[in-house]
């Protein structure tokens, strides 16, 4: 495996070493049609209590770049070709994987995309949560039931003592969301990553998930990966955020930076496309098109075909470049394009 060069810090990490940095990571999957380049070549980092946001489209790269991460990719047809992910300076890509069983559920845990599928129908919720519990913290029998409980209480489960022998077809979708919250936290991670945490709830449930992941977060200096196509929850949630287009990151930014000032012809789009409840407007603008496949991607800046603002420097692919103090843009045009209206 390549030794990746050093990466850019975003702004809250310039004076303080971060606890994850992912730095020129490609993540591949060999096909019949050739590499899919799901990943190619991405880099960030998140600071010890910070949370950054990952954007974009379905088939961008989002969560193949939260899976990378505990390398739950299958290997086959999945490769790692490049790059490295360090946790607290470790490259986790190098460890055994008697080390990385440790990290997963223990420094790092997860929320998956789908509370459903992702809890095991045939166990009940005590039994899933207590067998985290039991691998990482090596707690007696005795002990676990009661750190199950805490667990449920802590994410505002009702009723934890029943709720615990109750099966996963027994809960309300919001309900399966906080278990799966507590599972995640029951072992105390330095980092979580929410993969679409609110996609499965409606918007009441989703406001309490993002108030209860503030509370936890403010209350044991967690880190947050946050995978999401939805930018409410990212303006909700987020200090940072990466814009994510056919396997790279087209912009970065701190959240406020990039809602005032969004340079990226992608970005604005993803903008321009939302509903505004202070203006009146007729139909949406989408953008034109659809993300091309892993294993098509065009020459060059991959959105162009997509880009009103294309030109002919654009069949060259631009570098992720610092427009603005923190502000990190993939657009040889970024200089000239400022947004049409006001988009925060």
């Amino acid at each position: 495996m390549q030794t990746a060069p050093r990466i850019e810090s975003p702004p809250h990490a310039a004076n303080a070493t971060p606890l994850l940095e992912v730095a020129d990571l490609r993540t591949w999957f060999q096909t019949d049609a050739g590499p899919a380049k799901a990943v190619d070549g991405i880099s960030f980092a998140i600071g010890r209590g910070k949370t950054l946001a990952i954007v974009g489209e379905s088939g961008c790269g989002k969560t193949v770049t939260a899976l990378s991460i505990l390398q739950l990719i299958p290997q086959p047809p999945g490769e790692f070709v490049s790059g490295e992910i360090r946790l607290e300076g470790r490259n986790l890509l190098a460890v055994s994987p008697a080390e990385l069983r440790k990290v997963r559920g223990g420094s790092v845990a997860m929320i998956f995309q789908e509370p459903g599928t992702s809890l095991n129908p045939v166990f009940t919720i005590g039994d899933q949560i207590g067998e985290a519990i039991r691998l990482h913290r090596g707690l007696p029998p005795a002990e676990v039931r009661g750190e199950i409980v805490r667990s449920l209480n802590a994410v505002h489960v009702s009723d934890p003592e029943r709720r615990l022998a109750q099966y996963p077809h027994e809960l309300s979708g919001g309900m399966k969301q906080r278990v799966m919250i507590a599972t995640a936290l029951s072992c105390n991670p330095k980092l979580l990553i929410a993969d679409e945490p609110t996609t499965a709830v409606d918007v009441t449930i989703q406001a309490r998930i993002l108030d209860l992941l503030r509370q936890i977060q403010a209350e044991r200096g967690m880190s947050i990966l946050l995978i999401t196509h939805d930018l409410g929850v990212v303006a909700e949630l987020a200090d940072d955020v990466a814009v994510m287009y056919a396997g790279k990151i087209v912009e970065r930014a701190a959240v406020g930076e990039l809602f005032d000032h969004p340079r990226h012809p992608y970005t604005l789009g993803l903008f321009g496309s939302l509903p505004r409840v202070d203006q009146k407007q007729g139909r949406l603008k989408a953008i034109e098109g659809s993300v091309p496949a892993a294993t098509q991607f065009p020459a060059g800046c991959r959105f162009r075909e997509r880009c009103r603002w294309a030109a002919p420097e654009c069949a060259q692919e631009p570098p992720l470049a610092e427009l603005t103090p923190g502000h990190f843009v993939a657009c040889w045009k970024a200089g000239e394009i400022e947004p049409p209206v006001e988009v925060a």
